[in-house]
């Protein structure tokens, strides 16, 4: 399903549910996380100003809020801000983690730590879950843990198992059908292709990330595959190439 198919539908299921209902939390946190993930930042910043006086919050539901304002956080540039907020995060899931084991809160706890650079420890939580959760059918469980294990392996430049990591969730990608993700997926094994020199292989996973991003059809993640394309060229000093596309960028 294309991103905004996705935002558009729990938009709409919000005006369906009774609001601040379990039902209504949890199509909130989707709502959250499509915006975050297709990049939609300032959009973002304004449904979590929503909450700012709200004290009353579910702790599962207050805590995502946290990682979200951390992450925008970084990506202002204010670092301190940020990690105090991904410490206490980390912090408030480990003890909820304790009374409510769930494997995909252990995938969020390591997210914390890959966030707050402690990759080893990052790494070592996701391997125990890829281990216990080997025979899993969740496909998104799969998708998150495998594109997060190969995030921590290329911050360790761990290259060629954070290749291994991310053809695994892209195969979980395809299965659940969601174009963003697949198009993130080939960008970053385009990525770690590229790292290692594997030319050719780095150009088609850069292809394939802006035919994916093109099914997704949304500007800006059509516009971000080109970029990355032509910046490919333009280090393989194929100019001609890379000119095509920067004409063809929609700078809107």
């Amino acid at each position: 399903m294309p991103s905004k198919n996705c935002l558009t539908w729990v938009t709409e299921e919000l005006g369906n549910v009774k609001p601040n209902s379990i039902q209504w939390y949890s199509l909130k946190l989707m709502q959250l996380d499509s915006l975050m993930t297709i990049k939609e930042f300032t959009l973002l910043k304004q449904q979590l100003s929503i909450f700012n006086d709200n004290l009353k919050l579910p702790p599962m539901f207050s805590i995502h809020l946290n990682i979200y304002q951390a992450k925008l956080y970084l990506i202002d540039g204010n670092e301190g801000q940020a990690k105090t907020l991904l410490t206490r995060s980390l912090e408030n899931l480990q003890l909820l983690n304790q009374s409510f084991y769930s494997p995909m809160r252990i995938i969020n706890i390591a997210n914390l730590m890959h966030s707050l650079k402690q990759y080893d420890q990052s790494l070592a939580l996701l391997e125990r879950i890829e281990s216990e959760f080997q025979n899993s059918r969740d496909l998104y469980l799969k998708l998150e843990l495998y594109g997060n294990l190969g995030h921590v392996h290329k911050y360790l430049k761990n290259y060629d198992k954070a290749i291994i990591y991310y053809k695994k969730s892209l195969k979980f990608a395809i299965e659940l059908g969601v174009e963003q993700q697949i198009a993130v997926l080939h960008e970053h094994a385009g990525q770690m292709y590229k790292a290692t020199d594997q030319t050719e292989l780095a150009e088609l996973s850069f292809i394939n990330a802006l035919a994916y991003a093109k099914k997704d059809a949304r500007d800006s993640t059509i516009n971000h595959a080109k970029i990355i394309l032509a910046f490919f060229y333009i280090q393989q000093m194929e100019l001609d190439k890379a000119k095509i596309l920067a004409t063809d960028i929609d700078a809107s």
